[in-house]
C-alpha cells in the first residue's frame, strides 16, 4: 500500500504479509489533512528457471481510497481556581467551558506534593465544570491540571494538560511567580508587548504555545528580579489563540493571547 497527502506527490509506503493481509498502524499525519492510499498485489505462479517468483508479476495499483485526519483538540478549559470547604478537609477544583465549547470529557490530575500521592479521573463530563476530592489533610500542598478530549476513545485526541494549579489546603492560594502580568495588544496582528514584575530572585520559563501545546516561543531567565519588559514578534506564526505561561519549579501562571 502506499499513501499522500491529496495534492502531493510524496508517498509513504505499508507491506502485506505473504498471505496479503495489510495491517499496519501509521503515524506522524498532519491534523485536518486529506490523504489518499491504494494497493497492489504481487502473484505467485509465475516462476523463473530457478523456481523463484518473478519479481515483476504483479496487479497494478487500485483506485484511491480517502481520509481526513482531524483537527486539532482546541478543548483547553478556561480560568481554573480552587477552594475548600470550611473543615479543610476537601479541595474543589473549578473551571470554565473552553471557548470552543464543552470537550467530550476531561482528564484531571491531582497531586498531594507534601507526600507524592496522585489522584487520577480521566472521563469526568464534558458538561462539569467542577470536581471536589474529600478526605485531604489540613496544611498539605496540592498541585493540580486538567486537559479537554474532544473523542470518546482514548487520549490520542485531545488537548495538553493545563499548567499547574498550587494550593495549600487550609491556607492561602499560592502566588503566582510573577506580579503585575500583562500582555498588549492583544488582540495583536504580529507583535505582543510583555511585561511583569518579580519580587524575588528565581529562576523561571517564559513561553508561549499554541493551542495543542506546540511551542513558538521561549526563554529562560536565571535568577531574575526586577521588571521585565519584552516585544514578542509573532508575524510569521498562524493566526488564533496561543497561551503565555510563565513557570517556575513550583508556581506558574498562564494568559490567553489572540493572533488576529
Amino acid at each position: 500500500a502506499k499513501m499522500k497527502e491529496v495534492g502531493t506527490n510524496s508517498f509513504r509506503y505499508a507491506n502485506g504479509d505473504s498471505d496479503g493481509f495489510i495491517n499496519v498502524l501509521k503515524g506522524n499525519f498532519s491534523p485536518n489533512t486529506e490523504y489518499q492510499w491504494h494497493t497492489k498485489a504481487w502473484c505467485t505462479g509465475n516462476v523463473d528457471a530457478n523456481g523463484d517468483s518473478d519479481p515483476m508479476y504483479h496487479s497494478g495499483w487500485g483506485e484511491f481510497s480517502s481520509f481526513t485526519t482531524e483537527a486539532p483538540c482546541d478543548a483547553v478549559p478556561l480560568n481554573l481556581s480552587t477552594s475548600s470547604n470550611g473543615a479543610n478537609t476537601s479541595i474543589t477544583m473549578t473551571w470554565d467551558t473552553p471557548e470552543s465549547g464543552a470537550p467530550d470529557h476531561y482528564f484531571l490530575e491531582l497531586t498531594n506534593e507534601t507526600s507524592g500521592q496522585v489522584w487520577q479521573w480521566n472521563n469526568i463530563a464534558g458538561n462539569s465544570n467542577s470536581k471536589t476530592k474529600f478526605g485531604l489533610t489540613t496544611g498539605d500542598d496540592y498541585t493540580w491540571r486538567i486537559r479537554g478530549a474532544c473523542g470518546t476513545n482514548g487520549t490520542s485526541w485531545a488537548t495538553n494538560f493545563t499548567a499547574p494549579v498550587y494550593y495549600t489546603l487550609g491556607g492561602e492560594k499560592l502566588a503566582g511567580p510573577v506580579a503585575n502580568l500583562d500582555v498588549y495588544p492583544n488582540p495583536s496582528r504580529d507583535i505582543f508587548n510583555v511585561t511583569f514584575e518579580s519580587a524575588e530572585a528565581q529562576t523561571m520559563t517564559v513561553r508561549i504555545v499554541n493551542m495543542i501545546g506546540e511551542e513558538v516561543y521561549t526563554e529562560e531567565l536565571i535568577e531574575f528580579v526586577g521588571s521585565y519588559n519584552k516585544v514578542v514578534d509573532l508575524r510569521e506564526k498562524a493566526k488564533g489563540v496561543y497561551f503565555l505561561e510563565i513557570r517556575t519549579n513550583f508556581r506558574s501562571i498562564k494568559k490567553k493571547v489572540v493572533l488576529q
